[in-house]
């Protein structure tokens, strides 16, 4: 069984971007409707030339055919996936004040496909995530909407120690030295001297 993040709430995310699908635009639904109509429009030629009368002629001219109108399909899926992902990297770049977190086209399509949540550090602290969902339409044959989101993951130890943690870098102007001060109940990292 495969261990997936929990979705966030609407109310713990910050939606970064929308975008929709329509079902027909992915490019090899796009290469199997031009090669149908590249069938028939060869057999139509094999009808008023000669030299079309071949079946290795036939499909030769449906797979050009075909593969020649599914180009600026891909084209544009493709222009349009970095218009999504270069959204995104702004919103991750704003968030980080760094550019080295920024995702690619492959990526988000990995993220579209397994729904895994992938970690933001904010100057080198985890704490934030990016996931990729699928809003649920109600109509079947409505366009398959997206949505990317940033949440806030909770620290792996708990509130507990993040607070311990944050009263001992507050603390830390009091005078003590740092081999003296140490946090309640937080083991001893570096041990002692």
């Amino acid at each position: 069984m495969k261990d997936s993040a929990p979705l966030p709430s609407p109310k713990d995310a910050v939606t970064v971007v929308h975008w929709e699908r329509k079902p027909g635009d992915e490019p090899v639904i796009k290469f199997v409707i031009f090669s149908v109509l590249g069938v028939l429009l060869g057999l139509l030629l094999m009808v008023l030339m000669p030299a079309f009368r071949s079946i290795g002629a036939l499909a030769l001219f449906t797979v050009v055919f075909a593969g020649l109108l599914t180009i600026p399909v891909i084209a544009a899926q493709r222009n349009f996936m970095r218009g999504v992902v270069r959204r995104i990297n702004d919103t991750i770049d704003a968030v980080t004040h760094s550019s080295r977190h920024g995702l690619s086209v492959k990526q988000l399509n990995r993220l579209i496909r397994s729904g895994e949540p992938w970690p933001i550090a904010v100057s080198g602290v985890p704490g934030l995530r990016l996931q990729v969902q699928r809003v649920l339409a109600r109509e079947e044959d409505a366009p398959g909407k997206w949505r990317a989101v940033i949440t806030a993951a909770p620290p792996r130890n708990g509130m507990s120690s993040f607070d311990r943690l944050l009263e001992a870098a507050l603390s830390g102007g009091t005078g003590t030295s740092a081999h003296s001060r140490r946090i309640e109940g937080a083991p001893n990292v570096g041990g002692s001297r």
